[in-house]
């Protein structure tokens, strides 16, 4: 059983019509499917056809035929070689052959849709598609693409099965043509019951089969002369098969390998090797590590191949014959197509309103935006303008402020400017003002009124005597740093005294 984990791979499911059995692979292991079960329609499904349901020929055509006009030539010369019914409903396919001939060799595989449809009406029930379904001769291809047989040998594959049996040789890892064989298992089983003149079931010989099978050693208790005499004829009809293939490939059948139904047929492979002389082998295409688990036929294990090669690169598209394809996606149906080309053509008649439409909105969306827009940066103006008035009056009155502030301040500036020349000017006035006072004192003269402007001093002298002021104003200019100035000398006959402006002016 699978392990339960997270994988997103999808599972390969083979179904074999004829036995219905079903195994799901995935992540290199094998688990069986119920073919009476609905399946998961994610799986891969792929199925075969057996041989006997198959009709394969070889058409030769000239090397000058057009390619424009090979299908429908091939059509034509396979119907009338095989003489198929027109009225029945056939896939045709073809490959071309290697050739050195001066025509060309197709191999050509012709199958009726009907009987496919029939083999499958049972499966189709729970089986929801055949992803691809392969002939039974082509399934051996994907052994030499997986690496399983080297690809550099001409080999033929012996397939026996209970109702069908056929051989198929490929040369260098690719096909080059198959041969019906009348040796199915269940005429091998008639032709012993003949040879032997014993009755038995299918069960126990098959059963034989398996687990005594062919003994060329005559003292060995398994050695059994009339199974022995039946697959000596088997194996010369194969060989003269083989033989005639050889001659029309003009090849030469190097390897042989058994595929063989249900257990197999124990010593086959050596009993053919001793009477044919062709290096002989079973097949074994088992590719899961459970696979001991499950009985497997090698149909199975390389329908798993050819599906994997399928997925991955599309291997042998075109002889995909199934009736049962899934869907396609629906921009690739006929139907599909017509719907989007209609929707497209809608589309494109609509495209101009519907632009002008959605142009239209946008346009009034942007009006509308930009509208608020303006509403707010105008907004934003009024207010920084209100702002700035009030800035502006608050600087008026700032200035003002700083008017009256610079007003006193220059005042105060010229006070102290004043104060200081006064301060500096006081004490040498005082000086001069002490020394005048002696001076006047002296002579005996009063001063009525001292007037200061600068170096300049002008005093109001009286005396009861002319004599004395006269004396003043000449002791005041023997002073050197004195200049002594004045014009006249009063006398006022009411206070019986003399007055006089004198002006000093001090140089130093």
């Amino acid at each position: 059983m699978f392990k339960n984990k997270k994988n997103n791979e999808i599972s390969i499911v083979t179904i074999d019509p004829y036995e219905q059995t079903g195994f799901k692979f995935q992540n290199n292991e094998v688990d069986i499917l119920d073919v009476n079960k609905t399946a998961q329609k994610q799986n891969f499904f792929i199925s075969y056809l057996k041989f006997k349901d198959i009709i394969t020929t070889t058409i030769n055509l000239p090397r000058n035929t057009s390619e424009d006009e090979l299908t429908n030539i091939i059509s034509i010369k396979t119907y009338e070689e095989l003489s198929l019914d027109a009225a029945v409903d056939y896939k045709i396919t073809y490959a071309e052959m290697q050739s050195q001939n001066e025509n060309r060799l197709f191999n050509v595989f012709v199958v009726n849709n009907d009987l496919i449809n029939k083999n499958f009406k049972d499966i189709s029930k729970k089986i929801p598609y055949i992803d691809y379904l392969a002939v039974a001769p082509l399934l051996y291809g994907a052994v030499y693409k997986r690496s399983l047989l080297p690809s550099v040998d001409v080999d033929c594959f012996v397939c026996l099965q209970d109702d069908d049996a056929f051989l198929a040789v490929y040369s260098g890892g690719e096909y080059l043509t198959s041969r019906p064989l009348r040796y199915t298992l269940n005429y091998i089983k008639d032709k012993y019951v003949e040879q032997s003149g014993e009755r038995t079931s299918d069960e126990a010989f098959f059963k034989m089969l398996a687990t005594k099978g062919l003994e060329l050693d005559r003292e060995n208790e398994n050695f059994n002369p009339d199974l022995n005499t039946v697959f000596e004829d088997c194996l010369f009809y194969i060989n003269d098969t083989i033989n005639i293939i050889n001659r029309i490939y003009f090849i030469n059948v190097n390897s042989i390998y058994i595929d063989c139904s249900g257990e197999g047929i124990a010593n086959l492979d050596k009993f053919t090797h001793s009477k044919l002389g062709i290096k002989t082998s079973i097949l074994n295409a088992n590719i899961t590590i459970n696979s001991k688990h499950f009985n497997i036929s090698q149909q199975h294990n390389m329908m798993a191949l050819f599906a994997k090669l399928y997925q991955d690169e599309g291997y042998e598209e075109e002889f995909n014959f199934s009736t049962m394809m899934r869907p396609e996606p629906f921009a690739k149906r006929k139907s599909g197509q017509f719907i989007l080309t209609c929707l497209i053509a809608l589309g494109i008649s609509l495209a101009y309103p519907i632009y002008n439409y959605i142009a239209g909105e946008i346009l009034e969306q942007d009006s509308q935006r930009l509208d608020n827009k303006l509403t707010e940066l105008n907004a934003q103006a009024n207010e920084i303008k209100q702002k700035l008035a009030q800035l502006s009056k608050e600087q008026d009155e700032v200035k003002g402020l700083t008017a009256k502030e610079q007003e006193k301040l220059d005042f105060r500036k010229s006070l102290l400017d004043e104060i200081q020349s006064k301060k500096n000017s006081y004490a040498m006035k005082g000086v001069n003002l002490f020394e005048l006072t002696n001076i006047i004192n002296d002579n005996d003269v009063q001063i009525t009124s001292v007037t200061n402007d600068d170096r300049n001093l002008t005093i109001a002298a009286t005396s009861d005597n002319e004599k004395k002021i006269t004396e003043l104003i000449k002791a005041i200019a023997q002073t050197p740093k004195y200049s002594v100035n004045t014009k006249k000398i009063y006398s006022d006959e009411l206070k019986r005294n003399y007055e006089s402006n004198i002006s000093i002016e001090i140089k130093q």
